[in-house]
């Protein structure tokens, strides 16, 4: 039994995760068989980059975001498309692959918080839902296979379904930034740092420590543990993501903001 200590900061956590989302074998077939929908998002503009085989301007390939030290949107002329794919190729509908999909198929949509138990949760900002509130229904209810690919740097200790209760776009006095709801993903398949050591090299990964400075601010610091052989992928694994450059700050000008009047900035509550 070999023994390592890891850090990540958070784009090689999302560079890992998406690796490992990619090498699911539930992913492999839904791209051979099936529908891959990618809502969304900073983590899993990550996956759609391993996917295409192409980078993307990835701080853009989300609607809602945390930057700039707040809650936020992206500015609304870069709204992205949601990627969907049908056996591997360009699906431009996505509510018809909603209402085609089954537990063979895979939705795969990142989050904002999980919690001690594993489970996570995602903001929406949107009066209609956003994307969770358009989607949820017909994933659930169809028994859809969906993944959350999440980094323990977003691991909160409150369960989110109490913290849930807190929330909702018209529930703050004041803040810092764009109000939200704090929506739980109760059936999703969370992919974090320890899933993703395990796919990708079979090695038990233990998180130790959180945070740092210096551009390590976020961190994750994991011990890995397993035999010689996977101990051996996990290193060539942990040397493919180290250096993954940092997301660049990306926020809508206040004064343009469809969403100022549920934002403590943009209603200058704060």
């Amino acid at each position: 039994m070999k023994r390592a200590l890891v850090t990540l900061t958070p784009p090689e956590s999302k560079r890992l995760i998406a690796k490992a989302v990619v090498a699911m074998p539930e992913v492999q077939r839904a791209l051979k068989e099936g529908f891959v929908y990618i809502a969304t998002g900073t983590t899993a503009a990550y996956i759609a980059e391993e996917i295409l085989g192409k980078e993307i301007e990835k701080e853009k390939w989300t609607i809602g975001t945390i930057s700039n030290g707040r809650t936020c949107v992206t500015p609304k002329k870069t709204w992205p498309k949601h990627l969907v794919l049908y056996r591997g190729e360009p699906f431009d509908d996505p509510q018809e692959a909603l209402r085609r999909m089954g537990p063979k198929d895979v939705f795969i949509k990142g989050a904002n918080a999980i919690d001690i138990n594993w489970n996570v949760a995602v903001f929406a900002a949107a009066p209609d839902g956003g994307t969770i509130g358009k989607t949820f229904g017909w994933t659930i209810t169809k028994g859809v296979f969906t993944i959350t690919p999440v980094s323990l740097e977003k691991f909160v200790p409150t369960p989110v379904e109490e913290s849930a209760k807190l929330t909702g776009i018209y529930s703050f006095d004041w803040g810092t930034g764009l109000y939200a709801a704090l929506v739980p993903i109760p059936h999703s398949h969370p992919v974090t740092e320890v899933e993703a050591y395990k796919i990708l090299a079979g090695v038990e990964a233990v998180p130790i420590a959180s945070g740092g400075a210096g551009g390590a601010e976020g961190s994750v610091t994991l011990v890995l543990q397993g035999d010689d052989e996977a101990m051996e992928r996990a290193r060539e694994i942990t040397r493919a993501v180290k250096g993954e450059p940092p997301l660049k700050p990306y926020t809508e000008d206040c004064s343009v903001c469809p969403f100022a009047g549920i934002c403590g900035l943009g209603s200058k509550t704060i």
